[in-house]
């Protein structure tokens, strides 16, 4: 185990991602599970999560990044909400370009996309397209906030473990979900970001 505080964590956790592993780490939300956007490594975490292929939120580092994963025209609405919760626990679904891989999209052409709000995560980011990201359970078990209370098939499967700094908790929150796909703005999950913050930043 490591701290995103350490000298050589940044670099530890690239090596681990590049080779397909998954990485068990801290953010700002829930303890998660993330791996590159490889299918190698989306396959590797469908193994510890014990589920099928239904696809993960992708994890970026800026709204930059968007148009690699959809070409829909933002509107002046979502290009406000992208600015003010982005960085933040939120998770925005839209529709997702036909060249993708379909592991990447959900059944529905859709995508979920989100920029975490975490010094250490935004530095890995920048040096990848981007990372598939879930809560670090067992499909269908509760989501936990304590290194402890992880599954230990989890830990073992795991490539790396991540904290930050000696803290072993963290929030039970998961980010906050908002289908933007179709035009308007649905709340698919509420989660940490505050859904009456929402109804003030867009009319």
């Amino acid at each position: 185990m490591i701290y995103w505080s350490d000298a050589k964590a940044i670099e530890q956790i690239e090596t681990v991602l590049h080779n397909d592993q998954v990485l068990l780490a801290s953010g700002d939300t829930v303890l998660g599970l993330w791996c590159n956007v490889t299918q190698v490594a989306f396959q590797n975490l469908n193994l510890i999560k014990q589920k099928s292929a239904m696809p993960y939120l992708i994890t970026i580092a800026s709204a930059d990044q968007l148009p690699e994963f959809t070409d829909q025209v933002l509107t002046d609405n979502l290009q406000n909400l992208i600015a003010t919760c982005w960085p933040g626990p939120v998770t925005l679904i839209f529709k997702a370009k036909l060249d993708l891989p379909k592991y990447m999209i959900a059944s529905n052409g859709t995508i979920a996309l989100r920029v975490p709000d975490h010094e250490g995560l935004l530095k890995i980011l920048s040096r990848f397209k981007g990372l598939f990201s879930t809560s670090a359970n067992i499909h269908g078990h509760p989501v936990v906030n304590c290194l402890d209370q992880i599954d230990p098939v989890i830990k073992q499967q795991v490539g790396l473990i991540c904290l930050d700094a000696e803290q072993e908790c963290y929030s039970t929150s998961p980010s906050t979900i908002l289908d933007c796909s179709s035009g308007g703005i649905k709340v698919i999950r509420s989660g940490a970001f505050n859904i009456q913050e929402l109804e003030e930043i867009l009319p």
